[in-house]
């Protein structure tokens, strides 16, 4: 199939060095600009009227006799040749003869221009008609059409074919990028609007991000996706493709052994559309699947299996091990930049989230629970709690590493339940998770390299007591009393003075350290814990009291979770 797209495949289009290949060329002269021969040819126009650059797209072949120009001044010929660099003119055909003022200067000048932008600059005899090297040009473009007609015929109609075979073996996308690679010959690959890879071939990178220094090009052939080129070891050239299930994917050409050219962009052309038609069908079967599995998982997490015969079948569907070892990781993420309530970025963010985790974490199943992510991980038995606690910060880090690369103002939060052995004792670890998870803004370390929050059940401690209760009222009797009174005060002030304690706290009470967290003067630090003191009468020598009012805040914390109104 690729052996038949690949014998009418051709490089690029008409370049100003092919033409002069033509017998019909063969007493041209090459006067200037002979770096710009590999110049692709578009279109063909005679200079009538000096203001030529209004009238021109670029890539056209211009002919001239300097006559439009015969009565300007010189001054007058440099602005409007300068003009042309604006446009990118393939090449000046010259023809001497007819009387124009000054014509050796302006010549000069055109011979100068020719060499700065490297234009080529040919010249005709007198006796050559315009009319013949327009016609040439002409009739060499018109089969150059045609040829790239024939290709895309060829390879729309072969790349068509891939995907509306019925693919068993789920490598669709596979094989559609290995036949376009053997087309350009160069790698290519995929990448979802993540920016993860979803398939690519050989020499192909499987790490992608879009660099500062993209831009975007023109194809030389009519698309409806956005074409960009970035620089790098290796330049690449990007096409963004909007999908209708996902905002978009990318297809990527790695142009490791020549640049992507027109043709490449007809095969490309035809390649998306038939990477979108299998898409489609992998996105509506997976979708389908993620139902199914999202409801099971459900069911199991949340203790709704009644019967032994109903757990084994359910796990059968899942294709897990109903005696295996197991925990579960409840994720979550807060974005710094958006706004509150934008619910639609939440969905979004969560999706990526779940994405990320899905490529990133081996042996799991993933459940989305509204604005949370849960896992559940086969695991060995034999970790201590150390190797255990190791794990799971790793597998944090690199979902953050991956989610940076999509938006650096997603931060990574995670709660992780202890093992259990055997699938009908998940609810327990899914219970632990969530636990952990809730006290992680509170209770946990917060990395100062800006990595990932995570709490472990098992590293609770005296907070295990706390999560016995889930009545606000009673939760409120381990708030101290003066810690009360703060959460009574007036805001905007109020929301200062919580933050300022949170810090002074986090920070074993050094105020130097307090303000650099806080990106205040320490002066300013100062005030505040005076005010809190005021208030509050709290005694920050006395250790007693610190360690009731740090408990404290984590209850208020809980009682936000609850998302009940009682501060």
């Amino acid at each position: 199939m690729a052996g038949q797209m690949m014998a009418v495949r051709k490089k690029m289009g008409l370049t100003v060095r092919e033409l002069l290949l033509a017998e019909e060329m063969k007493d041209i002269k090459v006067l200037a600009g002979d770096r710009g021969l590999d110049k692709e040819i578009k279109g063909v126009t005679i200079i009538e009227a000096p203001d030529i650059v209004k009238f021109i797209d670029g890539g056209e072949v211009l002919l001239t006799g300097l006559y439009a120009f015969r009565s300007c001044t010189v001054d007058e010929f440099r602005t409007y040749i300068n003009e042309l660099s604006r446009k990118s003119v393939s090449a000046l055909v010259l023809k001497r003869g007819r009387k124009v003022e000054n014509a050796d200067t302006k010549i000069e000048l055109l011979f100068a221009f020719a060499q700065e932008h490297n234009i080529p600059v040919l010249e005709v005899p007198f006796e050559v008609s315009f009319r013949d090297v327009m016609s040439l040009i002409m009739e060499r473009l018109f089969n150059e059409e045609v040829t790239r007609l024939k290709y895309f015929k060829t390879t729309h109609d072969n790349f068509a074919a891939l995907a509306i075979a019925p693919d068993s073996t789920g490598k669709g996308v596979d094989e559609i990028l290995d036949v376009l690679s053997k087309l350009i010959r160069n790698p290519v690959a995929v990448y979802n609007q993540n920016l993860t890879c979803l398939a690519a071939t050989d020499q192909a990178p499987r790490e992608f991000a879009v660099s500062r220094d993209a831009v975007p090009f023109d194809p030389g052939t009519y698309s409806n996706y956005t074409y960009m080129r970035q620089k790098g070891e290796v330049p690449q050239c990007l096409i963004q493709v909007k999908m209708s299930f996902r905002e978009k994917i990318y297809l990527v050409v790695t142009e490791l052994n020549q640049p992507f050219g027109t043709m490449d962009c007809i095969a490309a052309e035809s390649a998306i559309t038939a990477l979108r038609f299998e898409f489609s069908r992998q996105y509506a079967v997976t979708e389908l699947e993620k139902k199914f599995q999202n409801d099971i998982i459900h069911n199991i997490l949340n203790g709704k299996i009644h019967s032994m015969g109903e757990l084994q079948k359910n796990t059968s569907l899942l294709g897990v091990d109903i005696n295996g070892s197991y925990r579960v990781i409840v994720f979550g993420m807060t974005n710094e930049s958006m706004a509150r309530g934008d619910f639609k970025a939440k969905v979004k963010d969560i999706d990526v989230l779940s994405d990320l985790i899905r490529s990133r974490i081996s042996k799991a199943k993933i459940h989305n629970d509204l604005d949370k992510i849960v896992v559940i991980q086969e695991v060995e038995r034999e970790q201590t709690q150390e190797e255990y606690r190791k794990s799971i910060k790793k597998i944090a880090e690199q979902v953050q590493a991956a989610v940076a690369r999509y938006n650096k103002y997603l931060k990574i939060k995670a709660g992780a339940g202890r093992v259990v052995d055997g699938i009908i004792n998940l609810p327990e670890s899914f219970k632990e998770a969530n636990e952990a998870f809730m006290f992680v803004d509170v209770a946990g370390e917060t990395p100062e390299d800006g990595g990932p929050q995570v709490m472990l059940f098992a590293d609770l401690g005296i907070f295990k007591l706390l999560c016995q209760l889930s009545d606000p009222s009673m939760l409120l009797e381990y708030v101290p009393e003066g810690l009360q009174k703060l959460y009574n005060y007036k805001k905007p002030q109020r929301d200062d003075l919580i933050t300022t304690l949170r810090a002074y706290l986090d920070r074993n009470l050094n105020l130097s350290k307090t303000a650099q967290d806080l990106y205040v003067h320490y002066k300013t630090a100062v005030y505040r814990i005076e005010k809190i003191e005021k208030l509050t009468g709290i005694d920050f020598d006395n250790a007693n009291e610190v360690l009731a009012v740090r408990i404290g805040l984590v209850v208020y914390k809980m009682i936000e979770n609850y998302n009940k109104d009682f501060i």
